[in-house]
Formats: C-alpha cells, sequence, structure tokens
C-alpha cells in the first residue's frame, strides 16, 4: 500500500487541526496565531508569504462557523494590504492582490461548506444506524443502550410497550405495506404524544417500545390515554378505499420495581401486553 499524497495529508493535517478547535479559546490561539503568523511572514520574509493566511482561512471555515470565518478572511485581506501598500504596490502586483484578497473569502466559505456538508454526511450516517428506515423511530439496539445507561445511573424510568391489534389478520388481508402503514400511524402517534423527552424505538414488525424517565407513576397511563385519543383520529386507507381505524394494545413496567435487569423488565411489560390483549381494545396492562 503506497504512502499517501499531499493533497491526502493535507486534509488529514487540516481535519485533525479543526478537530482540537471545539473551543473558543482554542478557535483565538490557533486562528489569532495563524494570522499573526501570516502578517509576520509577510512583513519579514516576501510578500507571497501572505498566502500562510490561506489555510487559516480554510480552517476558520471548517471549525468557526460562517461569521467567524468571513471575520477572519476580512481581517487577513485588509491587513495583508496594508502591509503591501506600506512596502509599496507595483502596478504588475495589483492583478495578484485581487486574486489574494478574492481566494481568502473563497476558502473560508469552501471550508463552511465543507463542514456542512460533514455534518450533514455524519447526521445521515447516524440516521442510518440509529434508526428504523420503515418508522423513523430509533431502532432496538439504541432502545436496550438506554436501557442499559438509565440502569447504570440509577435513574427510575418506565417502560411502555405497545403493538397494533389483529396485524397479522391485516397483512393476510391487505398485504403487508398497509400492515406497515399501520406501524406508521402508531409510529407517528407516538412521536406526538412523547415529545422530545423520550425514547421511542420499533422494538418488532409490530411493536414499538417507550422509555418514559422520572418517578412519575401516572405519566405512563396519561401517555396511553393520549396515544388513544389521537389514534382515534388517524385512519389507514385500505386498498378498496376504505378506512382503518388503528388499535393497539400496551403494557407497563417501571425499573427497577417491576424487574432490575433489562430481559426481566420487558417480559413483564409484555405479559402486561398479552393481559391488555385478553381484555379488549385499547386496554393498558401493567406489570
Amino acid at each position: 500500500m503506497g504512502r499517501p499524497n499531499a493533497a491526502t495529508r493535507t486534509r488529514t493535517t487540516l481535519e485533525r487541526l479543526v478537530d482540537r478547535l471545539d473551543s473558543t479559546s482554542a478557535q483565538v490561539v490557533v486562528l489569532g496565531g495563524g494570522l499573526l503568523l501570516s502578517f509576520l511572514a509577510h512583513g519579514v520574509l516576501h510578500e507571497n508569504a501572505a498566502w500562510v493566511a490561506a489555510p487559516v482561512a480554510l480552517v476558520a471555515g471548517t471549525a468557526a462557523g460562517t461569521r467567524v470565518a468571513l471575520w477572519v478572511a476580512a481581517v487577513a485581506v485588509v491587513g495583508h494590504l496594508g502591509l503591501d501598500m506600506v512596502d509599496g504596490i507595483g502596478q504588475r502586483e495589483v492583478p495578484g492582490l485581487f486574486v489574494r484578497s478574492a481566494v481568502l473569502p473563497f476558502l473560508a466559505l469552501a471550508g463552511t461548506a465543507g463542514a456542512q456538508l460533514e455534518r450533514q454526511r455524519d447526521r445521515a450516517l447516524r440516521q442510518a444506524i440509529n434508526e428504523d428506515a420503515v418508522t423513523g423511530l430509533l431502532n432496538v439496539k439504541v432502545f436496550y443502550d438506554e436501557v442499559d445507561r438509565l440502569r447504570s445511573e440509577g435513574t427510575p424510568f418506565a417502560v411502555l410497550l405497545a403493538d397494533i391489534r389483529g396485524m397479522r389478520t391485516l397483512n393476510e388481508t391487505y398485504g403487508h405495506p398497509t400492515g406497515t402503514e399501520a406501524v406508521r400511524v402508531l409510529a407517528h402517534v407516538l412521536r406526538r404524544a412523547i415529545g422530545n423527552e423520550a425514547t421511542a424505538s420499533r422494538l418488532g414488525s409490530d411493536e414499538v417500545g417507550v422509555l418514559l424517565v422520572g418517578d412519575d407513576r401516572h405519566r405512563c397511563r396519561s401517555v396511553v390515554a393520549d396515544v388513544i385519543e389521537r389514534l382515534g383520529r388517524e385512519t389507514v386507507t385500505l386498498p378498496d378505499g376504505d378506512a382503518l381505524e388503528v388499535h393497539a394494545a400496551y403494557g407497563i413496567a417501571r425499573w427497577p420495581e417491576d424487574g432490575d435487569d433489562a430481559i426481566t423488565l420487558l417480559r413483564g411489560a409484555e405479559h402486561a401486553k398479552e393481559l391488555a390483549k385478553a381484555a379488549g381494545l385499547d386496554e393498558v396492562g401493567q406489570a
């Protein structure tokens, strides 16, 4: 395997530098020091040394955002033009000064655009790893990781399981796309009911799980009541054009009262859900 070329080495060096600029103080030291170095090199060595400001502008765009990057580029442009004027500007040098004055802000903006693309790529990668593609909920791995985290921190929480009633009949009668749409409806309603403070994951083909943090024993039933009320306003359009209401069964288990480890806790919630199924539509079971 050959050695990386100059472009690859330069990109790797810049990425490492950007990773270290995670605080305002680090940005001030590195970016301010880089500008000062470019001014000193320009004044002591040669006017072409002003191009030392180019990687500074690029790093500013990548690490500090558009506003800071443009400020850095503006300071570099004005400062180096000032040094050029002190030294005297010849007619032949004017085009080069225009090019430098245009390139520095461009590099700052290019760094910002590159950073935005990188963040979008990382966000898309996290979504692909952590989210269920059908419902947009988190996947089962994230659910169990969160259970382990809460248990290790000693934070009380409740598990709420919900699955759609009659899912097998729905799939066999109308096809899996209709069943998938019913799962999406349940997921959409759950997200709206629990807000952003709870973890909601798809655990199986027709089952979703919610983690509600805190000691409030009545919160789960309040959330379930909200979900049932919202589901009553949602329907799935069947292939023949009819509208189908979506109903679910719900089971609740609390940590640590209903099980110390994740498996026991989930089994308790699952058993409570099966009791709710036997009781009728939109029923809630408690472990």
